[in-house]
């Protein structure tokens, strides 16, 4: 009799191991789905929150923060609540950040009114973006744990921090995304400005302002409502821009280096370098594109020249020998022919350059 009570509660007792057993790992499989679930849609909330708004700031990049700090320090909280970017915790929450970012979006903006005061204005623009930039990145590591803890499911300790170590190569990537998006959008923005710079009307330079910060206005606005509206439209204005990219650049750096630093050489009372200077190619020539810059240093005492292009993927070296007799002086640049393998490259250089390449040539 008491063998078989002691077998039915052995008996017993291993179903209910078993059943303990069976429903740790039912346990353990739904919360790992629950984290992996959470961690999605932790990352698409946060690629919506940092991309959303990259066009805007793009635009102008001081008066893109500004808006931005001043959502989230003095915003309505419906908007705080429902966006851990304007939360309590993030570093956009700060009343020092909005009047610093105020105060440099008038500084920076007041130069653009007249054409006389406008090329000072572009020429710290590229400083401009590149502080925003660095300023967003900073943001993104700093506020990192406060948009992780609304979004997050903490089951112990060691998950926590599994979970922080795997949304490192995430961050650093969406991060290089910003930065891109920032980089190719501005760069457009700035060709814009540089053109409408250019025509002999002097309010026009003032309305493209007043335009630029209303979009800027605008688009901050779209992503304070939507941030999933605001990031669709900027993947639609990055795309557009994208495809314009390198030819505009190729024709930024051609417009700088022939038209403004010529002029501030002239304003600033600086001398160009007679050893060095920057040429662009009249039309396509050794797989390079019409525009292409080309660095041309002298090589010694004799009319022998070094060429140094500067590409994404890499540099590439060419050598030649100046071609004084054909060169040839225009209204706002020169050109200047060199001799490499039997081959007569044509070159844009800066207006007043026969000077130096006499002296290349004779010394």
């Amino acid at each position: 009799m008491l063998a078989l009570i002691f077998t039915r509660f052995a008996t017993v007792s291993l179903v209910a191991l078993c059943l303990s057993q069976s429903m740790t790992t039912m346990m353990q499989v739904d919360s790992a789905t629950a984290i992996a679930a959470a961690s999605g849609v932790s990352r698409q909330v946060s690629t919506q929150e940092w991309l959303g708004p990259m066009s805007a700031i793009a635009l102008s990049p001081f008066f893109g923060l500004a808006c931005l700090s001043g959502i989230a320090t003095y915003g309505p909280d419906s908007i705080q609540s429902r966006s851990a970017l304007f939360g309590e915790a993030s570093p956009l929450n700060n009343p020092i950040l909005f009047w610093l970012m105020a105060v440099l979006t008038i500084a920076t903006s007041l130069p653009r009114f007249t054409k006389v005061s406008k090329p000072f204005g572009l020429a710290i623009d590229k400083l401009e973006a590149y502080s925003a930039i660095i300023i967003l990145i900073s943001m993104k590591f700093l506020s990192g744990n406060a948009l992780n803890s609304n979004s997050s499911i903490a089951l112990s300790e060691g998950v926590v921090v599994m979970a922080g170590i795997a949304t490192v190569p995430f961050d650093v990537g969406l991060s290089v995304a910003a930065a891109l998006n920032i980089i190719v959008v501005h760069t457009i923005k700035l060709a814009v400005e540089v053109l409408v710079w250019l025509i002999p009307f002097p309010t026009v330079d003032a309305l493209l302002e007043l335009a630029n910060k209303s979009m800027c206005a605008a688009l901050m606005a779209l992503y304070a409502y939507s941030p999933w509206l605001a990031t669709c439209l900027n993947m639609c204005i990055l795309g557009v821009c994208g495809l314009l990219f390198f030819r505009v650049r190729r024709r930024l750096a051609y417009m700088k280096e022939l038209l403004l630093l010529p002029l501030f050489r002239q304003m600033m009372g600086w001398q160009a370098d007679k050893g060095k200077f920057c040429g662009f190619l009249t039309t396509p020539w050794n797989g390079l594109p019409a525009r292409s810059a080309i660095w041309i240093t002298r090589d010694g005492a004799s009319g022998q020249v070094t060429m140094l292009y500067r590409g994404w993927l890499g540099n590439r070296n060419f050598a030649g020998t100046l071609d004084l007799p054909n060169y040839k002086s225009g209204m706002m640049f020169d050109q200047l022919a060199v001799r490499v393998d039997g081959t007569e490259v044509v070159f844009d250089v800066t207006k007043g350059l026969e000077t130096r390449g006499v002296e290349l040539a004779t010394a």
